[in-house]
């Protein structure tokens, strides 16, 4: 399974190759180029819904109980310098598989803190993801190629590549 570095080095990479359209002046290359770009954002979007599915605890859309927890400074802290993303609450819902209102008072500070670094690592993932996706849509809307309207509508329909309906759930 990739992880967020991984991701972001193949997001990168997807970025080069947009940015080689710009001077390429031959359609059918273009055109070829274009279908790369999709096959990797294909690959992104599956990177990061593995990612994603690795850090939800399941049946997060589902009906249990919500328990948001503040963390401490010190938490907070520990959790920007290894995320990059500034978290004060950590929010875990109730499922089947586990009952985190009934377990509060005995989990672990570091296992909160753990929860709270998934989701701030899947928070990051998901704004990286959509500032990468608009930076190659800007790039290829300005080579102005008819044959790349389609994967840009695409792309424009969803510049988190699946990652931002996660988190609506």
């Amino acid at each position: 399974m990739a992880d967020l570095d991984e991701i972001q080095r193949k997001q990168a990479d997807t970025l080069k190759l947009a940015l080689k359209m710009v001077d390429e002046k031959d359609p059918e290359r273009l055109k070829e180029m274009a279908e790369q770009i999709l096959q990797k954002t294909q690959a992104l979007e599956k990177s990061a819904l593995g990612l994603a599915a690795s850090v939800t605890p399941p049946d997060r859309g589902g009906g249990g109980e919500e328990v948001r927890v503040l963390l401490t400074f010190e938490q907070r802290e520990r959790i920007a310098a290894q995320t990059g993303v500034g978290v004060e609450v950590v929010t875990l819902r109730d499922s089947g598989g586990s009952s985190w209102s009934a377990q509060m008072p005995t989990t672990e500070p570091q296992v909160i803190e753990k929860m709270a670094v998934n989701q701030a690592a899947a928070a990051r993932l998901t704004m990286e993801t959509r500032k990468q996706v608009e930076a190659i849509i800007k790039q290829l809307k300005a080579l102005n190629v008819p044959e790349l309207e389609e994967t840009i509508r695409d792309l424009e329909r969803d510049p988190t590549l699946g990652r931002g309906k996660k988190s609506e759930g």
